[in-house]
């Protein structure tokens, strides 16, 4: 293609499966890690990284207002914007919010769900998050943004892990209505910030974990019995602003992804290559021009445990499978304290440098 897009167009136009000049890139990397990148290459702030690189996109996130944002106690307790009692520790360099207590007993009823005491459209603060979205909109990159719709973690964590998943045999509807009612609060809140910010982004980004490392958490039958009609919804909402939409879940979700190409998903992030039958090959095969890609860089192998070569070769791979259109490249997860520089630069450089032909 001899005409140099531009970043934002790089993106959609490989989410559109069109010809681009290059492959785009997408950065994710902890505090940790991108100080030692300022560090190592001389640069004073998180956007000097994007140039560094020549990163084609980024994410901005709702801002809540100061009224949802809890703060934990000396101990780490506090309650989430749902009634879950939470503790806030630290993970390796990462806080981690641990539920304590759910919001549901075990013996609740729909009717508990109704009688909850939900958030509503209030929960963003549209000042804060439109000047957020224009910042971001400023920097000529493709703009990620929308409410972290989070339907199968936030449903876990009022009922409780064990509850939630034992009530998808016993108590179906249950599971259903609160779902359903999830949703509508992620609805109501999108409303507000789309109708304000929808002209700032690009692609409607938001997600739920439903793979661990060897399956999935529940059935794709589940899947679609409690979560695609919410997605649908969702998907629906973000496309009448104009919107792409990219869904992220972390795992093992091969057989995931025929289901949210149906609720008119077109981006799968974050592609966990490392995780059961999530081998570039098998997705390509499966799903290639059907749903674009996006990460698949594992963060798990090769960008912590090996070295420059075996960086530059893995995206090669990775590139070539995916590719030429139809893939955004990223490490598949945030990237932490143990992948080196050295190979931040291996893999960003590869992508930049990796010839796209027809």
């Amino acid at each position: 293609m001899a005409t140099t897009l531009t970043h934002r167009e790089r993106v959609m136009r490989a989410i559109s499966h069109q010809e681009i000049d290059r492959i785009p890139m997408y950065h994710r990397a902890d505090f940790s890690v991108n100080e030692r990148i300022k560090k190592k290459f001389k640069l004073k702030d998180d956007a000097d990284i994007l140039s560094h690189f020549d990163i084609d996109a980024l994410s901005v996130s709702i801002i809540p207002s100061a009224q949802f944002v809890k703060q934990p106690d000396a101990n780490g307790f506090f309650d989430d914007i749902f009634g879950n009692k939470l503790r806030r520790v630290q993970y390796q360099t990462v806080d981690t919010e641990v539920v304590i207590e759910p919001t549901l007993r075990e013996d609740a009823t729909i009717d508990d769900i109704l009688k909850m005491k939900w958030p509503d459209k209030n929960y963003v603060n549209l000042t804060a998050s439109i000047e957020a979205a224009k910042k971001a909109r400023a920097t000529g990159l493709a703009v990620y943004g929308g409410v972290w719709a989070s339907l199968f973690t936030i449903a876990r964590s009022i009922m409780g892990e064990e509850n939630f998943l034992v009530a998808t045999i016993s108590n179906p509807e249950l599971v259903t209505v609160l779902v359903q009612r999830l949703c509508d609060f992620y609805l109501e809140v999108n409303k507000a910030y789309f109708s304000a910010c929808s002209k700032e982004i690009d692609i409607f980004y938001f997600g739920s974990d439903f793979g661990t490392q060897a399956s999935l958490f529940i059935s794709p039958d589940m899947f679609a019995q409690f979560f695609k009609p919410s997605f649908k919804r969702l998907v629906n909402q973000a496309k009448g602003y104009g919107l792409k939409v990219m869904f992220h879940t972390c795992g093992a979700v091969c057989d995931l992804i025929p289901h949210l190409g149906d609720c008119g998903i077109e981006v799968l992030d974050p592609v966990q290559v490392s995780a059961a039958n999530m081998n570039p090959a098998i997705l390509a095969a499966k799903y290639k021009g059907k749903i674009a890609f996006h990460g698949g860089i594992s963060t798990q192998t090769t960008l912590p445990f090996g070295t420059p070569d075996q960086v530059r070769a893995e995206v090669a791979y990775t590139i070539k499978t995916f590719g030429p259109t139809g893939y955004i490249a990223a490490p598949d997860q945030q990237m932490i304290g143990d992948v080196s520089a050295e190979n931040i630069e291996a893999m960003y450089s590869t992508i930049r440098e990796c010839r796209v032909n027809r």
